[in-house]
């Protein structure tokens, strides 16, 4: 057995965090990244579903992020449309670095990035990073501003369901961080409707948002404050797992919270940021 066939081994059902094979395989990429490939498209497949390939997968796709490995897109997106089992592959990376993910595996495919934010049967955070996604790839000006305009113009008419939901958190976030003050109407409606929920944010705290935006001397500093941004280095992604920030966590791991991500308003009603509320409490 050689170097990358221990550490590919070392990924699943470490006891600790597998920080020398981490780095094993980042050094020998070239024949790290068929096996890692092979155990995402595995999981997405249906044929190999069990916990052992789930933690491979989780590290491997944060590798795959930092070395830009676009092959894994369409593998992901698949996972990402079954409710669910998104959770059972990568654990609560769906709410905290999937958006980077797939910003960092982003192929130029907008046409799937949008079937994942429109289908009701897709993961509910799968969604919502897949919104932060085409905010920021519109943000870079890969899609032309009247084009994404219109796009969440009609998200706001057809998305389902037409009810309190994930989405239209992602929905209202992806308006305010390009400062698209046109759909500031929508936006209020939305509100009234219920279809934010209005314990975990207000009309108001959009609007604060959507200042920010079209005040923001460079839009990317909001982005990067959100965690959506290309991953350069896998093993610093992976360090927002790490709630005491001390050592790295064994992952994927099971939380009671697992929707609520680091950035996200803390669910206490406190208008805080979860991590500089209740986490930080924990």
């Amino acid at each position: 057995m050689n170097l990358v066939e221990i550490a590919l081994n070392d990924l699943s059902g470490a006891e600790t965090f597998p920080l020398d094979a981490l780095m094993t395989l980042r050094q020998k990429w070239a024949e790290a990244r068929g096996p890692l490939l092979e155990a995402l498209n595995l999981f997405a497949s249906g044929a190999d579903r069990s916990p052992e390939n789930a933690e491979k997968v989780f590290f491997g796709l944060h590798l795959m992020a930092e070395k830009r490995e676009t092959e894994a897109w369409a593998p992901l997106l698949a996972v990402a449309m079954e409710r669910e089992i998104l959770y059972d592959m990568i654990g609560d990376a769906t709410s905290e670095t999937l958006p980077a993910i797939l910003l960092s595996l982003y192929p130029g495919d907008l046409d799937g990035l949008k079937k994942l934010i429109e289908a009701p049967q897709a993961d509910d955070w799968g969604r919502v990073a897949a919104l932060e996604c085409f905010s920021a790839i519109a943000a870079d000006g890969q899609i032309p501003m009247d084009e994404a305009v219109a796009f969440l113009s009609k998200c706001f008419e057809t998305l389902q369901p037409r009810e309190n939901h994930p989405v239209w958190y992602g929905w209202q976030g992806c308006v305010a961080l390009l400062g698209l003050s046109e759909l500031e109407p929508s936006v209020a409606r939305a509100f009234r409707q219920g279809l934010v929920e209005k314990n975990v944010l207000t009309f108001e705290d959009f609007q604060a948002d959507l200042r920010a935006s079209r005040a923001a001397a460079d839009r990317r500093e909001l982005f990067e404050e959100r965690g959506i941004k290309p991953i350069d280095d896998a093993l610093d992604a992976l360090a927002v797992f790490d709630v005491d920030e001390d050592d790295l966590p064994e992952a994927p791991a099971e939380n009671p919270l697992k929707n609520v991500g680091r950035n996200d308003p803390c669910p206490c009603g406190s208008g805080k940021k979860y991590k500089k509320c209740c986490l930080a409490a924990e």
